[in-house]
């Protein structure tokens, strides 16, 4: 009992830290998705104290601080490299990614390594939280989907804010991002407390306001995600292990793989059959693709991304393409070795326990997939929820 009550007290301060967090979850979700930097920044800084313990080095962390390593080393030749003479504020300062990486490596890093020695009743506390949180904006957001984003746009109307319905459709969609990574360890949650009935309205709500905002990406990465979760609770460690060369396949054949499909007409093909949106996506593929070859060892720079004007709009929608674009084949090996350790201790969490290993595997593909299809990999929303999911993941393991 002592050594309960002492590991509860060790860790209150984290667990009220992992509650405010999490709390901040729906109204962040729905309101400024943009905001989940900003709060795992603030969490990492909160939860710093619960570092003081010595702690074993984590390879994927040292991974993608030589990834980051190699980012800043990249502008020295990078097309998109901010001019020193620039940085005159902090607005300057907001567009310099390098930095910026710095510090989410250093914050986000912190957030995940302290909450990590969460005590179980603390964390209990907050899975408590965790679901109500994502519960609510689930519902939310699916109600307001199928209404239209009507509700957004009186708020909007109400702060003297207004934003046109299409708009307003758009920005509600973003929550749909957040819900599809947080829906594993929330289910985790409610089906180890009995909660199945309200485990079923998640999923339901989260399908629902995916397909009325026409949030393609989320509804995609949650399918995906329940073929993981069903290969690695069926078939255990032999799942779990072909995991690992799935994910590392993308970082290691993306480039070839668009260069076939656009030498074999696969990709002509598929231009007549897609809608306007993934047409798109092909176009930048196609031209992302045979633009690495030029520098295909060092590439060419970070945020060159940003360089190629209307045939890359700011970003190339695809995680490894735009590693490979930008860091080349350095950096494209960086990343998906940090992908494929985390797949490979997947592999041994699902030889504890087969539901664990799922869910663990649910996410990872469910995040992986909305990278292949959405976002920059630099931006650093889209980060923070990585590293939120990480932690909700733990959490959930410990409920």
């Amino acid at each position: 009992m002592r050594s309960v009550v002492g590991a509860e007290r060790s860790t209150r301060w984290l667990g009220a830290v992992a509650v405010f967090t999490i709390a901040l979850v729906p109204f962040v979700g729905y309101l400024a998705p943009l905001g989940f930097a900003p709060l795992l920044a603030l969490c990492g800084l909160l939860a710093t104290p619960g570092l003081a313990r010595p702690r074993p080095a984590s390879p994927p962390a040292m991974a993608l601080f030589v990834l980051v390593v190699w980012a800043l080393i990249s502008l020295a030749w990078s097309p998109g490299a901010p001019s020193v003479s620039d940085l005159k504020d902090s607005g300057d300062l907001e567009s310099f990614t390098g930095l910026k990486l710095v510090f989410q490596l250093g914050l986000y890093g912190a957030a995940i390594a302290a909450l990590s020695g969460l005590s179980d009743r603390s964390a209990r506390r907050a899975a408590t939280v965790l679901a109500v949180s994502v519960l609510s904006l689930a519902l939310l957001v699916a109600l307001d989907g199928v209404s239209g984003a009507a509700f957004y746009q009186w708020l909007r109307a109400v702060t003297n804010d207004p934003i046109r319905p299409d708009l307003a459709v758009v920005k509600v969609s973003i929550a749909t991002y957040a819900l599809a990574l947080l829906f594993w360890p929330t289910a985790r949650i409610m089906s180890g407390r009995g909660w199945t009935p309200a485990a079923f309205v998640l999923l339901g709500a989260v399908i629902v306001g995916a397909v009325a905002l026409s949030a393609d990406a989320s509804w995609a990465a949650l399918a995906f995600g329940f073929i993981a979760f069903g290969a690695v609770r069926l078939f255990g460690k032999v799942a779990a292990r072909s995991l690992v060369a799935v994910v590392a396949a993308p970082f290691v054949l993306g480039p070839v793989l668009l260069l076939w499909g656009v030498h074999s007409g696969l990709v002509a093909w598929l231009h007549e059959h897609v809608p306007r949106s993934w047409d798109a996506r092909l176009d930048i593929w196609a031209f992302t693709a045979d633009h690495v070859q030029a520098h295909a060892i060092r590439g060419w720079g970070l945020d060159a991304s940003r360089t190629f004007g209307p045939a890359i709009p700011l970003h190339t929608h695809n995680a490894a393409l735009q590693l490979w674009l930008e860091l080349g084949a350095v950096g494209a090996a960086l990343g998906g070795v940090f992908f494929s350790w985390v797949a490979y201790r997947i592999v041994a969490l699902t030889g504890e326990s087969r539901e664990e290993g799922a869910i663990a595997a649910a996410a990872l593909v469910t995040y992986l997939t909305i990278g292949a299809l959405s976002f920059g990999v630099w931006q650093e929303w889209w980060l923070a929820l990585g590293a939120l999911t990480v932690i909700a993941c733990d959490i959930s393991r410990k409920d």
